[in-house]
């Protein structure tokens, strides 16, 4: 939240078992999906409720869980990786403008690349040492998601830009 709150916006929090009509009602200019753990599938509440959300134009932004629990909810795949990934030293390509940040990681999931319709979404990230997806751009939609925490701001070229594109 502090993050969005210092590119200006007003944070209200929903917990995670908040329905999209709650959501919607609420009359959001955009909708963060954060993080949290364990396995995305297990989250069938919230993968309904981003369904819903997905119909509607309001922009959302999700980080880590919220960029899997978007994936599935679009109809992707995750699988669980061998080690996951932890700590701050993971590059990640941006595959629209091949530049390259360090991020910082703290995951077990990742989408499985031949699950994602390009009609739906397109990957915009991909991590460098294993090429898992770190990030998607939906189509037609003010959708972006992406695995890493640009919020833990890791590297000499921080990803905080993308709270100021959100």
């Amino acid at each position: 939240g502090r993050l969005l709150q210092k590119h200006g916006c007003d944070v209200t929090y929903f917990p995670w078992n908040a329905t999209s009509g709650e959501i919607i009602d609420f009359n959001p200019e955009g909708i963060m999906l954060s993080n949290g753990p364990g396995d995305p599938k297990d989250c069938h509440e919230s993968i309904d409720a981003i369904k819903n959300l997905y119909q509607t134009d309001i922009p959302i932004f999700g980080i880590c869980l919220g960029h899997q629990l978007m994936a599935l909810a679009s109809g992707f795949d995750t699988f669980k990786l061998r080690y996951g990934h932890r700590g701050v030293n993971h590059p990640v390509r941006n595959e629209l403008t091949g530049n390259c940040f360090i991020t910082s990681q703290n995951h077990s999931y990742s989408v499985i690349p031949d699950s994602i319709d390009e009609k739906i979404a397109k990957v915009s990230y991909i991590n460098i040492n294993d090429s898992s997806i770190e990030g998607l751009e939906y189509c037609n939609k003010d959708i972006f998601t992406v695995q890493f925490h640009p919020e833990g701001a890791p590297g000499p070229m921080d990803t905080v830009f993308l709270f100021r594109k959100f």
